[in-house]
C-alpha cells in the first residue's frame, strides 16, 4: 500500500524545472523526494563525490586494523609492534592524504 495518497500538482517554468533537476541531481535525490526535504524543513547538502567514498573505505579499513591490535593486546597481553607501526603509518598517510584532498588548494594548471 502507498504510504503517500496525496497527489499534488504544480506548474514550473522552464528555468524552475532546470534548477529543480539539478538541484535534486547534486543532492542525489529524485525530483519528488527533494521537494519533500525542502518542505519538512531539511537543510539540503550536496551528495559527495566519488572520493569521500573511497577516504571512508580508508578510514573503516584502518579502525578495523586498530580494533584487532587492541584485541590482540587485551588477549596476549602484548603489542606486535611492526604491526602497529604499519598501521601508525597508514594513518599518518591517510591525515595528509584527506588535508591534501579537502583542505590545500589546489593550483591552477
Amino acid at each position: 500500500m502507498r504510504n503517500r495518497t496525496i497527489k499534488k500538482q504544480f506548474w514550473l517554468n522552464e528555468s524552475e524545472d532546470k534548477l529543480l533537476k539539478e538541484k535534486s541531481k547534486k543532492a542525489g535525490l529524485s525530483e519528488a523526494e527533494f521537494i519533500r526535504c525542502f518542505i519538512k524543513g531539511y537543510k539540503l547538502k550536496e551528495k559527495p563525490d566519488e572520493n569521500f567514498y573511497y577516504v571512508l573505505q580508508d578510514l573503516r579499513k584502518i579502525g578495523i586494523n586498530i580494533n584487532q591490535l587492541a584485541r590482540n593486546a587485551n588477549r596476549y597481553g602484548y603489542i606486535d609492534v611492526q604491526k602497529y607501526n604499519t598501521d601508525f603509518q597508514k594513518i599518518a598517510d591517510f591525515i595528509i592524504d584527506i588535508q591534501e584532498m579537502y583542505l590545500m588548494p589546489a593550483r591552477k594548471e
